[in-house]
């Protein structure tokens, strides 16, 4: 299953001369300011589009999509979008939608591209204008992930420390959307997961550096350990793998 990441960045607020915000009496429609995506169909099977509105009204979001030729694929999603913080939606009325597309839908068509249209509106009433973004449709162009700058201690001593951290930058050219998983194999063949979430050392969410907070309490025998890191896309192309001999001593 491939996903795709359409995410808003930015939010624009207007000012007066004086610094202050504009006093508007009239109801604004919601805005979608922005649209992050992969470039192929085959990165990813979710999407996620981030919204804002002015007055914080509960809003929804519709999508259609067609092929080149301007046929619509009504198929094209399996699930629509929602903010409830179910089915993939990771935090209910955050103003991030979350919709699941139908990937053998997409891959049936005979076309090299899709136009994906989004508009948000306040249940149906007041829409804002739609956005759209271009998604191909080119597999075979589809890229493995890299690694690199890999950040691990040479030497743990675990009479000092009972836990430390190891991060690694990853990339994608179909986007960070594309890395299925991020590991960590250790020498006797056990394979733990990075995680770029914000959670369990890791500083920033998305950021794609995934970090690990390691564990040696209690402590491992002393000696060196070999670790091997590896990225994984949503296709299972695999990225260039790293080495890391950790030394640990008490």
């Amino acid at each position: 299953m491939m996903r795709f990441y359409l995410v808003v960045a930015t939010i624009s607020w207007l000012f007066l001369s004086c610094g202050g915000v504009e006093e508007n009496p009239f109801n604004k429609p919601p805005e979608i300011l922005s649209i992050q995506a992969p470039s192929f169909v085959s990165a990813n099977d979710t999407i996620f589009v981030k919204t804002y509105d002015f007055e914080n009204d509960s809003l929804t979001l519709k999508a259609s999509v067609s092929t080149a030729a301007g046929n619509s694929v009504g198929t094209a999603f399996s699930k629509l979008f929602t903010d409830d913080g179910l089915a993939g939606d990771y935090l209910a009325h955050d103003y991030i939608f979350t919709g699941i597309v139908n990937r053998s839908a997409l891959s049936a068509q005979v076309t090299s591209q899709f136009k994906f249209v989004f508009t948000v509106s306040e249940k149906g009433k007041n829409p804002g204008t739609p956005q759209s973004v271009i998604i191909s449709q080119n597999p075979a162009n589809a890229h493995p992930p890299v690694i690199s700058n890999l950040i691990a201690p040479d030497t743990v001593n675990t009479s000092l420390v009972t836990e430390f951290l190891i991060t690694v930058a990853v990339s994608d050219i179909e986007g960070l959307s594309d890395i299925l998983s991020v590991t960590r194999k250790t020498p006797s063949g056990l394979v733990l997961n990075l995680h770029d979430n914000g959670s369990n050392g890791d500083v920033s969410a998305g950021d794609g550096i995934y970090s690990e907070l390691v564990s040696v309490n209690p402590p491992p025998p002393n000696g060196s350990y070999l670790f091997t890191f590896q990225a994984t896309d949503r296709l299972g192309l695999k990225s260039n793998s790293i080495q890391k001999t950790i030394v640990i001593i008490n």
